[in-house]
């Protein structure tokens, strides 16, 4: 499958696909046209380089982790009792699953990825392309920049407690967290890019709401909407199917993660009170919770501007007159009703706002429960 995108496209994408080509998670290749497009195809270099770097990435992780463990003073923090072993174990369980769900859905799922990019090149056709976002290049430059800094200082901070550079063998886990990084930071472009373009449409509703209705260029108009309506449906679902279970699985991990920091400092507090350990496991519990919200904004972006939408195609059933044009706006309110831009989590829960709550909630009760085992024991 093949398809060409125009050279806007490309720029606005092309730092989170080098990214995710980086880190396994786009099977494709480009290549620029003789009149500045590119084109974009199924690679099977790059099908083998994913599977082959996924399969080293795993398999070093785990050897290298085997190593660190022996360290007694990671013992003591992270295997020193029933409950550290089993906490620590479902830490490292999260942190590889990614690196195995992304890289085998970016295999199976290429098509879609593709389909994706179609139809946002055919949204692209009935209007005029969108300016460029600031956002864009400003949210992937800061996730870049405090992914690589809490994890140099946590691995500056774990060579200090440990004064062991056999630590460094736990290298190929933390590149493992850059892979789920890759993963994040590609749904949110793909989910952003969507928001601008319903910001397009009402834009276009707006400017009929202000200039009026007339009958003559309306109802071209109104179909012209309503086409890119179904296109950016189209791309919803592209979404959904390609990176749904992927985001599943890291919106889990990240609900592990945060049952995982707070016993952490616990045990810290409990069993050496190092102060350097502390900050370690608060940084990454912040680094969490930033990452939950990575996800779950731009899809709550996309709801609030295609409520919008909804808005302002009722202002406008208010201001016709003409039999037809009510008409074609009735249609385009039922079908934004029926058809709805929703994300989820491979269908399991939607990603919105709503989430944080249920999430939060989660973690009080199990971080209660796993105190009292502890306490217990």
């Amino acid at each position: 499958m093949t398809i060409t995108i125009s050279k806007t496209l490309f720029h606005v994408l092309s730092p989170v696909l080098h990214l995710s080509r980086l880190f396994c998670l786009l099977s494709v290749k480009w290549t620029k046209t003789s009149c500045g497009n590119y084109k974009i195809t199924k690679s099977r270099f790059y099908t083998i380089y994913t599977l082959a770097t996924s399969c080293l990435l795993v398999t070093t992780s785990i050897y290298g982790l085997s190593q660190v463990y022996q360290l007694e003073v990671v013992y003591l923090i992270r295997l020193g009792d029933t409950t550290r072993r089993f906490v620590t174990f479902s830490d490292i369980v999260v942190v590889l699953s990614p690196c195995v769900t992304g890289p085998a859905f970016a295999l199976f799922k290429t098509n879609q990825t593709i389909t994706y990019l179609s139809h946002l090149k055919q949204f692209d056709s009935l209007f005029n392309q969108p300016k460029k976002s600031p956002k864009i290049f400003f949210t992937t430059a800061l996730a870049i920049f405090c992914t690589a800094f809490i994890l140099s200082t946590d691995i500056v901070l774990w060579l200090k407690l440990s004064r062991n550079y056999i630590f460094l063998l736990c290298l190929p886990y933390y590149i493992s967290y850059w892979s789920t990084m890759a993963i994040e930071l590609l749904f949110w472009h793909f989910v952003h890019l969507i928001r601008i373009r319903i910001g397009v449409m009402n834009e276009k509703l707006a400017e009929m709401v202000v200039t009026g209705l007339n009958s003559e260029t309306t109802l071209k108009k109104l179909q012209d909407l309503v086409k890119g309506y179904e296109k950016l449906i189209g791309a919803t679902n592209s979404v959904n199917d390609c990176y749904g279970f992927p985001i599943l699985v890291i919106i889990l991990g990240c609900l592990v993660h945060l049952l995982v920091t707070p016993y952490d400092v616990y045990s810290i507090i409990m069993s050496t009170g190092d102060s350097t350990s502390i900050l370690s496991q608060t940084v990454w519990m912040t680094a969490h919770i930033l990452r939950l919200f990575l996800i779950i904004e731009p899809c709550h972006g996309c709801f609030v501007k295609a409520k919008e939408t909804s808005q302002l195609v009722c202002k406008l059933l208010c201001l016709s007159v003409n039999q037809e044009v009510r008409k074609s706006l009735e249609f385009f309110l039922m079908y934004l009703g029926e058809c709805k831009i929703e994300f989820s989590a491979y269908g399991f829960t939607k990603i919105n706002r709503g989430l944080l709550t249920t999430i939060a909630g989660a973690i009080t009760t199990y971080l209660v429960v796993l105190f009292q085992f502890n306490k217990n024991g």
